[in-house]
């Protein structure tokens, strides 16, 4: 259980910077077609192009929120369990929200980066929370010697 939870620590760790660079991947594919825009038209796939690493990095978030929820489970706490299910639904969310963000730009295109935040913050809190927690675990006593 204490291995699964380092293992759990380490993870949600690297999903928060995951989501971290995810968001710079936005910014990228935001200013890589402003900037084709210049040149002339956008196609759609050079759009797709801009926002290649956004849209990959995206689904391989997803599948690593699904591999924190089976380590929350051995990691044990509810909890745990319960904050890796709110990544997980805020994930698919958010993934419901890129696919229909170009047939409904002001409403779900608007949310899409909005719930990123919400994501990024769930997950910071989840990962300060098993930061904090290590240190403030209580550490076990040395076995006492008995005097001779």
């Amino acid at each position: 259980m204490k291995a699964f939870r380092a293992i759990y620590r380490f993870w949600v760790s690297l999903l928060t910077l995951a989501v971290v660079v995810q968001i710079g991947f936005a910014g990228y594919g935001a200013f890589d077609t402003a900037d084709k825009v210049d040149g002339g038209t956008v196609d759609e796939d050079s759009f797709e192009n801009s926002f290649d690493p956004h849209i990959a990095l995206g689904y391989f978030i997803f599948l690593g929120s699904l591999v924190l929820l089976l380590l929350s489970f051995g990691a044990r706490g509810r909890q745990r369990i319960l904050r890796s299910v709110g990544v997980v639904v805020l994930l698919v969310i958010q993934i419901l929200l890129a696919w229909t963000g170009a047939s409904a730009p002001y409403a779900a295109g608007a949310l899409h980066p909005l719930n990123a935040f919400l994501i990024l913050g769930l997950l910071g809190s989840i990962t300060y929370r098993e930061w904090k927690g290590e240190r403030m675990a209580p550490r076990e006593p040395a076995a006492a010697v008995p005097p001779a």
